[in-house]
């Protein structure tokens, strides 16, 4: 009997979950970015300006949607570590650890920032807001660079009805103690447009960082977006979102429900499990990939001067633990699963009954 990990029935909508207008530092106003993103087929765009939440909601449509959301950051705040451990003066934001989560409101009509102080608003035109935004609290929060604070931050956002990902690990300079220990995550940005945009080496580090995440056992999905400041940096990922209708609450719960996928270019149409075997099925690729929590890595190839493929079967091992699918076209382009763990499969549940 098949098991649809990403679900048979519904739609998929295409979606940016990264983006900043002129309302904070990005260079074309909210409309602009609806009006652009609209004519290329996407159904939705979170607009994630930095540090506060901006209404959005008048942009909503029969044919688009306007997700309500920002991007919360540690920018350089005061206790922010140098990467260069030989720095001995104060270090430049260049050389600085930095802390992105983005959050997406449940509520198209939640505009109460978490975790706020209007001192520690810095970026671009947000600046021009700091006094104006409604927010949760007593507006003094304090920013500390440790775990600890982070997943204050995360906790008190989830609380009051936000989903939260963690963002760009590369550019903001992360390791390992940093994002290891982060608790509470609904998702993590596997791929960011801006990264690709600028020819960084951060967007190939992201499925990696990926697996260890997984691999402490933080079952989180994984999303892409835009990241987009210009319009040279539009349309280069984007997340997949399957729901049974297109409205703001459809959306929201399937992301939250990790029925979706990320890419920067292939397309998933469908992935299903069937005796004890994973299936998927795809835009045309060069190479699908399937990573697990150990070494045990499977892919299939096009033969060369062959037809690509549009389908891959592997099987799945009882040590894998969980699994996740990498679809890669010829161009470069991916597609990533989320995580899927081995005891949300009924035949490895049947099994251990």
């Amino acid at each position: 009997m098949k098991q649809y990990l990403l679900p048979e029935t519904g739609v998929f909508y295409k979606v940016n979950m990264h983006s900043h207008s002129s309302c904070s530092d990005g260079e074309n106003t909210p409309e602009e970015i609806k009006k652009a993103y609209k004519a290329k087929g996407y159904a939705a765009v979170a607009f994630t300006e930095h540090e506060y939440i901006l209404d959005v909601t008048h942009l909503t449509d029969d044919e688009f949607i306007a997700i309500t959301a920002y991007e919360y950051d540690y920018n350089a705040c005061k206790s922010s570590p140098s990467v260069y451990a030989g720095h001995d003066a104060p270090p430049s934001f260049d050389l600085q650890e930095c802390m992105h989560l983005n959050m997406y409101a449940k509520d198209p009509n939640n505009f109460k920032a978490v975790c706020y102080n209007p001192e520690l608003v810095s970026c671009g035109n947000s600046k021009l807001h700091r006094d104006t935004v409604q927010y949760i609290g007593d507006g003094k929060f304090e920013q500390e660079f440790t775990v600890e604070n982070f997943n204050e931050v995360i906790r008190t956002a989830k609380e009051n009805g936000f989903l939260v990902t963690y963002n760009h690990p590369g550019w903001s300079l992360n390791n390992y103690e940093t994002y290891s220990g982060l608790e509470g995550l609904d998702g993590f940005e596997i791929s960011n447009g801006l990264e690709i945009w600028t020819g960084s080496s951060a967007d190939d580090c992201a499925p990696a960082v990926y697996d260890q995440m997984l691999r402490r056992g933080k079952r989180i999905m994984c999303v892409a977006g835009d990241d987009n400041h210009f319009e040279s940096g539009f349309f280069k990922a984007w997340t997949m979102i399957k729901a049974d209708e297109f409205t703001y609450d459809a959306l929201i719960g399937g992301l939250e429900k990790g029925n979706c996928y990320a890419s920067t270019g292939p397309e998933i149409f469908e992935l299903f499990v069937e005796d004890g075997k994973v299936t998927v099925r795809c835009s045309e690729a060069k190479h699908i990939d399937y990573f697990t929590a150990g070494r045990r890595i499977r892919v299939q190839t096009a033969p060369k001067g062959g037809d690509l493929l549009t389908e891959a079967t592997f099987k799945i091992n009882p040590n894998d633990v969980y699994f996740r699918i990498t679809v890669r076209d010829e161009d470069g382009g991916r597609a990533n699963t989320r995580g899927y763990w081995l005891d949300e499969l009924d035949c490895f549940k049947t099994q251990e009954q």
